[in-house]
């Protein structure tokens, strides 16, 4: 039987640049006889363009086409390399191209649209395949031009900008009209979809109405304009023939960014850049279906009052925004609700609870509403009981609980709704309690009332759950929910907070977005780091004990060279001094004292803040700094925690700590979003450390970067930061921090005993675990299997508790590491389920036999396996 001819591909109406091939020639003609497609001769320059794009785009098939029967890798490379000869001799392709393969039609000639009879769609002057740039010269197309040229034939568009203006929308009402007009069969030639905001103001309304209103065209707008989140500005025309373009630069929606503004508009195509047209296509679609981002019907009078409303919200763009203003949850068309991210966060909760975990955890950066979650979801309880559970919201500090106690009432719409109960306030019932931990635990509140007495129980700051009173409390309240609220989960005396929630069965907390997803989403303002080396020496200190806080004082409290450095530090990265609104985090009560002074008689007005000022005076130094009076309050161990003050725009560390969650709680501070407030400038300062002193977990604390990526970053920039971050190192302080991550990356065999056995000194009777271990230590387990070694082993070399050794344990020690890259869900279950004595899945576990005894050569059943393993407990 012959071979049957290859498929012609269909050929859907729409712009091209190609050319034409051996298998369509004839049907091209038929159209271009009936009028329905336009052709062209290519110019000598496109001939050979043309000519190259296919041969560059077939060259991979041909590749693999002469390489597929080599028997090895030697023979494959010999193929290829005689296929290039053959080419340079110009020799036929189709001596070696796969069946099917179209060569181009003799003439060579240009396909350039398919279309309806009689009605022939100009081309864009850029064309469809090379990208080009828009910069408002003289010499180059207008950008409204073109636009109207690639609006005129497109089978869909979406178009992303920061604001719409009537002035930018009346040029492109006529083409868009055309464009949206109905086809044959009733439907929009073109469909739009629109993405904007409510960011400075600058939307119109009539200009949304206006597209809004085109048949079929989609308007999604964000009206959180305090997030200054949407910055892109894209247009995206997808057609069915596969020549998509998109124009990505700086110019809005409106006459100045298409006309006479200095805009610059980089296009790229879909057949000559396809990966970047694509990338750029997804990301579309997630800002699309981003719950920021809310549908627009400008005949829904509430949706429309809701738009007004927020736009006269920005353009009143007051100079100060008070914590009071922060909205603490989304404006909406309807009713209050939970942002987009934090309605995900209520429904894993909810996830949580249906599996049986009512104890959990909420992990998440500061600035992002943890108590706004808790609010919600105890509305959510609220609303599923018909009554109101009795709550108990727990905090260390009165400011915590008069923040949260207002956050609830606002979500419950009630102002009456719960008492505070701390050293200064009694409440006038115990059913709805925002109290200290203190105040509980010296009325023995929970035994006199009842360990199950609330249903509901807060604890917020849960990360101070290992101190004393707050594990007492927690040990003895019998709530049906508990939730705890916290921004850094890590401790630095090993403590786990799982020993107080349920656990995801993967060991993760319930909810969980760190300091690096709330600024990759913009939830925060961007932190610009920089890094300023130190003299100061160091290496004496004994960090996180009890004595740190002593030898840090005696170092620093009076250091003048350090002030000096300080002082030009901030000369050289503040843009303005008089602007600067900043907190100073100091050593202590001596070194806030100090620094004051320093600051005041450099010029700077200044104020020291410490546990020995009173409430009012606390207030007042706020009240100042927010309204220009004062530039930096230098603070001792105040504004770590419960504290907001959005305005805040610079950061001075000048506390050395080894502690991740101090270093996150200061670098929080800075991060609240505020009105004209574009990012935090945070300084800090790098002293000569021992070789102990671990950078790294500070780091990654802020980044998320593993070790290995924290070293590539230092050593070539830091590229891969959320969006507005950067972080810069001097030359000395990046070569110290340098040099401390490659000793940790230097993890053999001796200096993970010595971390695994200091470790295992500071549990004392708690338990060790692997999962613990890597951890508390921000270790990978690839660290702990590296070199032939395991879990089991190391603890052998400690003599920790251990069942005792089989017969062939160092054999298969040896091998544990073989398995780390094991990720199928069901094959883990399968392993646990034999190797914990329950059903033995005869394939996955003859797979796990076959990778653990591979070198051996040994083969045995799966039941045999376990059988073998059955004798080495320790490995289970």
């Amino acid at each position: 039987m012959p071979p049957r001819p290859p498929t012609v591909p269909a050929l859907p109406h729409g712009l091209y640049e190609r050319l034409v091939t051996s298998d369509e020639a004839e049907r091209i003609d038929g159209l271009v006889k009936d009028q329905r497609a336009v052709v062209t001769q290519p110019t000598q320059v496109q001939r050979r363009e043309h000519l190259l794009t296919m041969l560059t785009a077939r060259l991979p098939e041909l590749l693999d086409a002469v390489s597929a029967q080599s028997e090895s890798a030697v023979d494959a490379a010999r193929a290829e390399i005689e296929l290039i000869a053959a080419l340079m001799r110009q020799v036929r392709l189709d001596e070696v191209a796969p069946p099917g393969y179209a060569l181009p039609a003799e003439p060579l000639q240009l396909l350039r649209a398919i279309h309806p009879p009689a009605f022939a769609p100009a081309s864009p002057q850029t064309g469809l395949r090379k990208p080009a740039m828009f910069t408002a010269a003289r010499h180059t197309p207008s950008l409204l031009t073109e636009l109207q040229a690639e609006l005129a034939c497109a089978d869909h568009v979406d178009i992303v900008v920061s604001f719409i203006t009537w002035s930018g929308v009346r040029k492109l009402l006529d083409i868009l009209k055309t464009a949206t007009g109905a086809d044959t069969q009733g439907f929009p030639k073109t469909r739009l979809r629109i993405l904007t905001t409510t960011y400075i103001g600058a939307t119109e309304v009539r200009a949304v109405d206006a597209l809004a209103r085109l048949p079929g065209a989609q308007v999604r707008i964000s009206l959180d304009g305090r997030r200054n989140r949407l910055h892109a500005k894209a247009w995206m025309f997808h057609r069915l023939s596969g020549f998509g373009t998109a124009f990505v630069g700086s110019a809005n929606l409106s006459e100045s960014a298409m006309m006479d503004g200095i805009e610059w508009t980089v296009k790229f195509t879909q057949a000559g850049d396809p990966d970047l047209y694509a990338t750029a296509c997804a990301n579309f679609e997630t800002l699309w279906n981003d719950g920021e981002f809310q549908a627009y019907d400008p005949d829904d009078s509430a949706q429309r009052a809701a738009l007004e409303a927020a736009l006269g919200e920005q353009r009143k763009r007051p100079r100060q925004s008070s914590a009071a203003s922060q909205p603490i949850a989304l404006h909406t068309w309807f009713d209050l609700r939970p942002k987009p991210y934090q309605a995900e966060m209520l429904e894993r909760l909810a996830s949580e609870r249906k599996h049986g975990r009512l104890r959990n955890l909420v992990v998440a950066a500061t600035g992002t509403g943890k108590t706004v979650v808790a609010a919600f979801d105890y509305e959510r309880q609220v609303n599923g009981t018909g009554g109101r559970p009795r709550l108990l919201f727990v905090a260390h500090r009165t400011q915590i609980l008069k923040q949260a106690l207002s956050t609830f009432r606002q979500v419950l719409r009630d102002p009456s709704f719960g008492d505070l109960m701390d050293g200064e306030h009694e409440p006038t019932q115990h059913d709805h309690l925002f109290a200290t931990i203190t105040t509980l635990h010296r009325r023995s509140l929970v035994a006199r009332l009842g360990p199950a007495y609330w249903q509901y129980v807060v604890v917020d700051e849960a990360h101070h759950l290992p101190a004393r009173t707050f594990d007492q409390f927690l040990n003895a309240v019998r709530p049906e929910i508990l939730l705890g609220l916290t921004a850094t989960p890590e401790r630095a005396d090993g403590n786990n907070l799982n020993l107080y929630f349920d656990s995801r069965p993967d060991g993760s907390p319930a909810v969980s977005m760190r300091l690096w997803d709330a600024l990759d989403q913009q939830l925060l303002a961007p932190f610009e780091y920089f890094a300023t080396a130190d003299d100061t020496d160091l290496r004496d200190i004994t960090w996180n004990r009890p004595e740190e806080t002593a030898q840090l004082d005696a170092l620093i409290s009076s250091n003048h060279a350090r002030g000096r450095l300080v002082t030009t530090t901030l000369e050289r990265y503040v843009a303005d001094l008089n602007r600067m609104k900043a907190v100073v985090f100091c050593v202590s009560v001596a070194h806030a004292r100090f620094m004051a002074d320093w600051f005041n008689r450099s010029g700077l007005p200044s104020v020291s803040l410490t546990g020995d000022d009173s409430g009012e005076q606390r207030d007042q130094a706020v009240r100042d700094l927010r309204a220009g009076k004062l530039t930096l309050i230098c603070t001792c161990d105040l504004f770590n925690e419960g504290v907001d003050i959005p305005e805040i725009n610079t950061l001075l560390l000048l506390r050395p700590t080894q502690s991740p969650v101090v270093f996150q709680q200061q670098l929080g501070r800075g991060l609240r979003l505020s009105t004209g407030k574009e990012s935090c400038l945070v300084l800090d300062f790098v002293g000569q450390y021992s070789a102990e002193f671990r950078f790294d977990t500070l780091l990654r604390a802020i980044t998320g970067h593993t070790r290995a990526q924290l070293k590539d970053s230092l050593e070539g920039g830091f590229g891969y930061l959320p969006s507005g971050c950067h972080m810069q190192f001097d030359r000395i302080a990046r070569e110290r921090v340098l040099d401390s991550l490659r000793r940790t990356l230097q993890l053999n065999v001796v200096r993970l005993r010595q971390e695994l056995a200091a470790w295992v000194a500071r549990r004392g009777a708690q338990a060790l675990t692997l999962s613990g271990f890597l951890r508390d230590n921000q270790f990978d387990i690839s660290d702990v299997y590296a070199n032939r070694r395991c879990w089991t082993s190391y603890r052998r070399d400690l003599r920790l508790p251990l069942p005792a050794s089989g017969p062939r344990e160092d054999e298969l020690m040896r091998r544990m590491g073989s398995i780390l890259h094991a990720n199928d869900p069901l094959a883990l279950s399968a392993w646990r389920e034999a190797l914990s004595g329950g059903d033995i899945d005869p394939c996955r576990v003859q797979m796990l036999a076959y990778q653990v005894l591979h070198e051996s050569h040994e083969t045995m059943t799966a039941a045999e396996f376990v059988g073998l393993m059955t004798q080495h407990p320790a490995l289970r």
